[in-house]
């Protein structure tokens, strides 16, 4: 009996020390961020936050709950400036009925002009305030970044979701806060960055004008500075010298010289040698990859192993033409070490780095890059020759 109450009575206090929920927060009191970006406007930081709208998550007929959701879109953009980041940021939450959360933030993007001026001081708040997320990708914008933020995304829900997976198809690492912060501190190696941009999506003329964003170029840094953006095809090949490229594809004359092959590498591997003598420096990067010929639109037929030898051939003096005009501009145009030709110096002989780092913005540009390829070209698709050709017209060595 003496036992059965005193069970009872236990049973009966343990409620007592338990907590509950006192410190709840609702999620219909909670702002979603799903991507912000950073400018500077008449020396303030001009922060913009994209927030989820969860009503209108539902998809086109749905009717979704929660209150201040009108309109089409599944998102809504609020921007204000501040002293710093975190002011500007609070800015936001002064005009907002709810606490913001960054806890789900995917994307960073960085206007230009502010990127410019230097990216280091902003970097503080994001290791301070634990809720925000290090796994954020990075990117700097052509022009004011929240102008991204607000561009058309029809195959997403979000622009700021869009701009992930572009970055996601342009490198094999993505740049997030984490790296981007450990590459700021790294020695031997300057920071590099998508670099996004409005592109026209149909003919001038031609219906309504539509913008699509697009990355169109690396943003090359000094420091924490940008100094500059590499664009054109050089891009895809300086991303496949540093080991960052996903599937390149490379346009080669037809080995007679007529007409364009394609050759997709889905198989990449690049590493760099320093060979070092005093302050002459020689990098061999080398380039290991298979791929598969994706398009044939010249008079060249593919048959046969002296063919393809061929065509290997024509590619590796095409990757090769396009690393070494990337490499200029690289080492005599903006001086960034984007490839890590310092860390790979560190990592192979710490006491040359040692010698050389005092003085490595003298040295970088009269470095000596020779590129080694051992490209494999495994396969040409379900035809030979090119489709819709006659055999006279095709030529063979």
């Amino acid at each position: 009996m003496k036992r059965s109450l005193f069970t009872g009575v236990l049973l009966l206090c343990i409620p007592l020390a338990l907590s509950g929920c006192w410190d709840r927060t609702e999620i219909n009191d909670v702002a979603f961020v799903i991507g912000s970006a950073v400018d500077k406007e008449k020396g303030l930081y001009r922060s913009t936050l994209q927030i989820a709208l969860p009503g209108n998550l539902g998809g086109s007929g749905s009717e979704g709950g929660g209150g201040g959701t009108e309109g089409n879109k599944s998102y809504y953009l609020e921007s204000k400036t501040g002293l710093t980041l975190r002011n500007s940021n609070m800015e936001v939450q002064a005009g907002n009925s709810r606490n913001l959360s960054f806890a789900h933030r995917r994307t960073l993007l960085l206007g230009d002009d502010f990127a410019r001026g230097g990216i280091a001081s902003m970097l503080d708040q994001f290791a301070r305030i634990p809720q925000n997320r290090l796994s954020s990708l990075v990117a700097v914008t052509e022009g004011p970044a929240y102008k991204i933020l607000d561009a058309s995304a029809p195959m997403e829900q979000f622009p700021s979701e869009m701009v992930r997976e572009l970055m996601n198809q342009f490198t094999k690492r993505p740049v997030t806060i984490k790296y981007l912060a450990n590459d700021l501190l790294s020695e031997g190696i300057d920071v590099s960055l998508p670099y996004i941009s409005l592109q026209e999506a149909v003919p001038e003329g031609e219906g309504q004008p539509k913008k699509n964003i697009q990355i169109t170029g690396m943003a090359l840094f000094k420091e924490d500075k940008l100094v500059g953006v590499l664009r054109g095809q050089e891009v895809r090949m300086i991303n496949l010298a540093m080991n960052q490229a996903t599937s390149p594809d490379v346009l080669v004359s037809g080995p007679n010289g007529n007409g364009y092959v394609t050759i997709r590498f889905t198989e990449n591997v690049t590493s760099l040698k320093p060979v070092i003598h005093g302050d002459d420096i020689t990098m061999h990067i080398s380039i290991l990859a298979k791929g598969s010929v994706i398009e044939n639109n010249s008079d060249y037929s593919l048959g046969g192993e002296k063919n393809m030898s061929k065509l290997e051939q024509s590619a590796s003096k095409e990757i090769i033409r396009q690393i070494h005009s990337g490499m200029r501009l690289l080492q005599d145009k903006y001086h960034s070490d984007a490839l890590g030709f310092g860390r790979a110096i560190l990592q192979k002989d710490p006491h040359a780095w040692a010698r050389l780092k005092n003085h490595w913005d003298e040295v970088y540009p009269t470095v000596k890059v020779v590129i080694d390829t051992n490209l494999h070209v495994e396969n040409i698709g379900a035809v030979n020759k090119p489709f819709g050709r006659k055999d006279k017209e095709l030529k063979n060595d």
